[in-house]
Protein backbone atom coordinates (compact mmCIF):
# COMPACT_ATOMS: atom_id res chain seq x y z
CA UNK A 1 0.00 0.00 0.00
CA UNK A 2 1.54 3.51 -0.95
CA UNK A 3 0.45 6.36 1.17
CA UNK A 4 0.75 10.10 0.25
CA UNK A 5 1.29 12.88 2.99
CA UNK A 6 1.99 16.41 3.44
CA UNK A 7 3.70 16.45 6.78
CA UNK A 8 3.37 20.62 6.40
CA UNK A 9 1.94 22.57 9.31
CA UNK A 10 -1.10 24.04 8.10
CA UNK A 11 0.39 27.50 8.85
CA UNK A 12 3.61 27.53 6.39
CA UNK A 13 3.49 29.02 3.21
CA UNK A 14 6.53 27.86 1.82
CA UNK A 15 7.53 25.17 -0.10
CA UNK A 16 7.20 21.42 1.16
CA UNK A 17 7.38 18.02 -0.95
CA UNK A 18 5.11 15.15 -0.63
CA UNK A 19 5.99 11.96 1.26
CA UNK A 20 5.56 8.91 -0.19
CA UNK A 21 5.25 6.22 1.87
CA UNK A 22 5.28 2.52 1.19
CA UNK A 23 3.65 0.52 3.39
CA UNK A 24 4.88 -3.44 3.27
CA UNK A 25 2.02 -5.62 2.63
CA UNK A 26 2.71 -7.73 6.32
CA UNK A 27 1.88 -4.33 8.34
CA UNK A 28 -1.37 -3.05 6.19
CA UNK A 29 -3.41 -5.55 8.29
CA UNK A 30 -1.58 -4.29 11.41
CA UNK A 31 -2.21 -0.89 10.73
CA UNK A 32 -5.66 -1.08 9.96
CA UNK A 33 -6.20 -3.10 12.53
CA UNK A 34 -5.78 -0.12 14.58
CA UNK A 35 -7.43 2.37 12.77
CA UNK A 36 -10.17 0.50 11.72
CA UNK A 37 -11.66 0.83 15.41
CA UNK A 38 -11.02 4.22 15.52
CA UNK A 39 -12.34 5.23 12.49
CA UNK A 40 -15.49 3.74 13.52
CA UNK A 41 -15.37 4.97 16.86
CA UNK A 42 -14.97 8.93 15.54
CA UNK A 43 -17.38 8.69 11.95
CA UNK A 44 -13.86 9.76 9.96
CA UNK A 45 -12.62 7.82 7.05
CA UNK A 46 -9.84 5.28 7.11
CA UNK A 47 -7.81 6.75 5.07
CA UNK A 48 -7.45 10.14 7.64
CA UNK A 49 -7.22 8.16 10.55
CA UNK A 50 -4.21 6.29 8.52
CA UNK A 51 -2.57 9.93 7.60
CA UNK A 52 -2.52 11.28 10.92
CA UNK A 53 -1.16 7.78 12.70
CA UNK A 54 1.47 7.81 10.19
CA UNK A 55 2.19 11.67 10.57
CA UNK A 56 1.97 11.30 13.99
CA UNK A 57 4.53 8.93 14.03
CA UNK A 58 7.19 10.81 11.68
CA UNK A 59 6.69 14.02 14.19
CA UNK A 60 7.78 11.34 16.71
CA UNK A 61 10.69 10.29 15.29
CA UNK A 62 11.69 13.66 14.01
CA UNK A 63 11.51 14.88 17.70
CA UNK A 64 13.10 11.88 19.59
CA UNK A 65 16.10 12.67 17.13
CA UNK A 66 16.09 16.08 18.07
CA UNK A 67 16.18 15.38 22.00
CA UNK A 68 18.89 13.17 21.66
CA UNK A 69 21.19 15.17 19.75
CA UNK A 70 20.60 18.40 22.23
CA UNK A 71 21.46 15.76 24.97
CA UNK A 72 24.29 14.52 23.65
CA UNK A 73 25.94 18.29 23.11
CA UNK A 74 24.84 18.84 26.85
CA UNK A 75 27.07 16.39 28.19
CA UNK A 76 30.48 17.47 25.77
Amino acid sequence: MNVYLNCKPNSYSGESDLLTLEVPSGYTEELLRIVRPIAEQKNIPEDRILKDVIKGAVHEIERRDYERKGRKNKRR
